[in-house]
């Protein structure tokens, strides 16, 4: 008897565990969300992705982003005026992104990061 509740307890606590790691999981920001803020390009100035599919860079130039994909690395899609760019991009950190764009690597740093 004390070995089947031995191995009930570790069932339960195995279950416990399971499920508290798939709220952790559940909970954290999908990657549509951990690209809103404003961020820095090296030597180019910043550009704010805002939550409503849109942007604006430093020259107020305005236009829409579509971040596409199930994993990293994500396709970034940058529409202004009618033209579309895409982008391969990965999340380094919440506060650091990498873009491939046209055979060259750029990393962004979310503005006010370290």
């Amino acid at each position: 008897k004390v070995e089947g509740e031995n191995t009930m307890k570790k069932s339960m606590t195995f279950g416990i565990l399971f499920l508290s790691s798939m709220l952790l999981v559940s909970c954290g920001k999908s990657p549509q969300e951990k690209i809103v803020g404003e961020w820095e390009l090296p030597g180019i100035g910043t550009m704010t992705f805002e939550s409503d599919g849109t942007f604006i860079n430093d020259d107020g130039e305005r236009g829409k982003w579509e971040l596409l994909g199930d994993g990293e690395p994500f396709k970034l899609i940058i529409t202004q005026e009618g033209d579309s760019d895409t982008a391969n991009m990965t999340f380094i950190s919440d506060d650091e992104i990498e873009v491939e764009f046209g055979g060259r690597r750029e990393r962004l740093k979310r503005k006010g990061s370290k």
